[in-house]
């Protein structure tokens, strides 16, 4: 399946340094796999699966994202860091315009996506980073049964697109079309697009609450919405659509005889080059998620100012073993709070794989697994599965998602517009209890 690999962090890498010069570089992924401790403990069929998948190159297409703030300096009207990108269909390890950039570019938020197709056509504008303002997304895994649904998901973001326009009055979202703005056929531009317009969503209903109540503005906003909990709101929404639509067409994992049919979304979001979300999520009854490995610690080896020459793999880690037992990532974050802090500060690195062999610097996520990184640089672990299991309605009033939900509600009451059906889903799904990890953590990453 596709691979991909994001830095977030105080201090800039070289792209060359994340992308290229690594033991396992995203670029040496295109052919090879290294997946440590992927198959411990699981069942054979699991496995199988598992080692089918890592069979498949990835030779449809290669993009980066990096955030900057040049723009800034030339055009008062923008503020802060933007995306840059670069996409090619050319093969990666040896196109010289990708190698010349890396060479000269550094960044505090990178993003690189290789594409492995699930259909034709092979084009740029189906690579992945998909840039939404200042927003970057990508995706390893798929919608499950997208062509029979793609409509459906399309009308279900013209909905979304009428409601945001509808809620505009003092908000200061901008007027998208987002139909009209998909380009390519894939189903992660779809499922992007899907989940830019919840966010739009949210943010547009609460700032025109606020434009309509300015004394009240305070008691009405639940959260801030340009926090990762309106990221995370927006992507339990988008979960929940693909789920409702395919639950309709009884297809995907609502598809009857079939537990290992299901939605595979290892997916990565980041905002302004200093906020990050990305989950490992799987919701078939059987069977696992692609991988998803995330480190605390590899950017102190991959910069080179620290590093000149990459270090050998330490003698004592069995590389080569994909059984091999290492850490999850409740395991890796338990250890890092002992650990002193890297020179290169503090940061994270999420990839479909390791890019460097120290197996110690690297934890294995868990299913249905989510990490998020906010503005306040604190590192949250959250169990996405909760949100679609008994108890959810608990779980969306402790983050205030209802209170959102109320907000939208009202503004639509007050703005004489059509009703939207945003809330709590309607239905639960049969996720496999003793796959989905409840562990959750908060840590001050800043502190350390």
């Amino acid at each position: 399946m596709c691979r991909w690999i994001v830095y977030v962090g105080e201090q800039s890498l070289m792209l060359e340094d994340l992308l290229i010069r690594p033991d396992h570089s995203i670029v040496k992924q295109v052919n090879k796999r290294f997946l440590p401790g992927l198959y411990y403990g699981l069942e054979e069929d699991d496995k199988d699966e598992l080692e089918i998948q890592a069979t498949w190159i990835n030779v449809h297409g290669f993009g980066v994202g990096w955030y900057t703030d040049t723009l800034s300096e030339f055009d008062p009207s923008i503020k802060g860091m933007q995306p840059a990108q670069f996409r090619t269909i050319a093969p990666i390890s040896t196109d010289l315009a990708f190698g010349q950039l890396c060479a000269h570019t550094a960044s505090k938020c990178t993003l690189a996506h290789i594409r492995d197709a699930s259909f034709p056509p092979v084009v740029e504008v189906n690579n992945h980073p998909f840039i939404f303002g200042q927003y970057a997304f990508m995706h390893n895994g798929l919608v499950a049964d997208f062509a029979p649904i793609r409509f459906d998901v399309m009308r279900r973001i013209f909905q979304l697109q009428d409601t945001v326009q509808s809620l505009l009055l003092a908000s200061s979202v901008p007027n998208s079309n987002y139909v009209f703005n998909i380009r390519g056929n894939t189903d992660t531009e779809h499922l992007a697009t899907l989940y830019f317009a919840h966010l739009d969503v949210i943010k547009a209903g609460i700032l025109s609450e606020t434009g309509m109540h300015p004394r009240n503005a305070p008691g009405i906003i639940p959260f801030d919405i340009d926090s990762t909990d309106a990221l995370l709101l927006a992507l339990v929404n988008t979960i929940a659509d693909i789920h409702k639509i395919q639950r309709r067409h009884k297809l995907g994992p609502f598809t009857p005889g079939k537990d290992r049919v299901g939605n595979k979304f290892n997916l990565c979001i980041t905002d302004g080059g200093n906020q990050m979300l990305v989950s490992r999520w799987r919701d078939a009854k059987e069977g696992y998620p692609p991988s998803l490995y995330l480190s605390l610690t590899a950017g102190e080896k991959l910069n080179r100012k620290y590093n000149p020459v990459l270090p050998d793999p330490q003698t004592s880690e069995d590389i080569n073993n994909t059984d091999v037992r290492i850490d999850s990532v409740r395991e890796l974050v338990e250890r890092y709070q002992n650990l002193d802090p890297t020179k290169q500060g503090r940061h994270v690195i999420v990839g479909s794989e390791p890019c460097t062999e120290y197996v110690a610097d690297w934890g294995l996520f868990d299913q249905n697994q989510c990490v998020i990184v906010d503005k306040n640089q604190k590192l949250k672990i959250i169990n996405l599965a909760k949100f679609f299991q008994k108890g959810r309605e608990h779980e969306f009033k402790r983050y205030h998602f209802n209170d959102v939900f109320n907000t939208i509600s009202n503004t639509h009451r007050e703005s004489n517009s059509p009703a939207v059906d945003i809330g709590v889903p309607a239905h639960g799904i049969d996720l496999p209890q003793d796959k989905s990890n409840a562990f959750e953590i908060e840590l001050d990453l800043k502190g350390h």
